[in-house]
C-alpha cells in the first residue's frame, strides 16, 4: 500500500497531459546531460609520463558537498573540462534551491590518490 502512495505521489507531481516535460524535468534534463558529457569527456583521457592523472568533485549535493569525485587526465582539453563542471555544478546548486531538493547528507570523501594503469587513470580510495 505504501508503494501505491509513492508511486500515486510521483505520477501527481510529474503528470502533464500535454505531453510536455514539466520545467523541472528540463532543468533537470540540462544537467543530466551534461554530466553525460563530462564523463564521456573523463572517460577519454589517457595517461602516461607526459599526461598527469587529477580528481575532482561533481555534482552539488543539496546539503553541501560533491555526488562523487571522477578522474581524468591532463590530455583533454582541462580549462573546458572544468569549466563544464563548474557550470553543472551551479546549475545543480539552483536545481537544488529552486526546487526545494533533498538528499541525504552523507560526505563523499575524496580519493586518497590517483594513478595510472592502463593508460587510464585509477582513483584509489583505500
Amino acid at each position: 500500500m505504501k508503494l501505491f502512495f509513492i508511486l500515486l505521489s510521483f505520477l501527481v507531481i510529474y503528470y502533464d497531459d500535454s505531453g510536455e516535460i514539466s520545467p523541472q524535468e528540463a532543468d533537470k534534463a540540462v544537467i543530466d546531460n551534461l554530466n553525460i558529457e563530462i564523463k564521456n569527456m573523463a572517460n577519454q583521457s589517457v595517461c602516461s609520463p607526459e599526461f598527469d592523472c587529477y580528481s575532482i568533485g561533481i555534482g552539488a549535493k543539496p546539503c553541501g558537498g560533491f555526488w562523487e569525485y571522477i578522474v581524468y587526465s591532463s590530455s583533454i582539453d582541462v580549462i573546458t573540462f572544468l569549466s563544464m563542471i563548474e557550470t553543472m555544478n551551479e546549475l545543480e546548486q539552483q536545481y537544488n534551491k529552486k526546487y526545494t531538493v533533498q538528499s541525504d547528507c552523507f560526505m563523499v570523501a575524496p580519493p586518497k590518490s590517483v594513478n595510472c594503469e592502463d593508460g587510464k587513470c585509477k582513483a584509489i580510495f583505500d
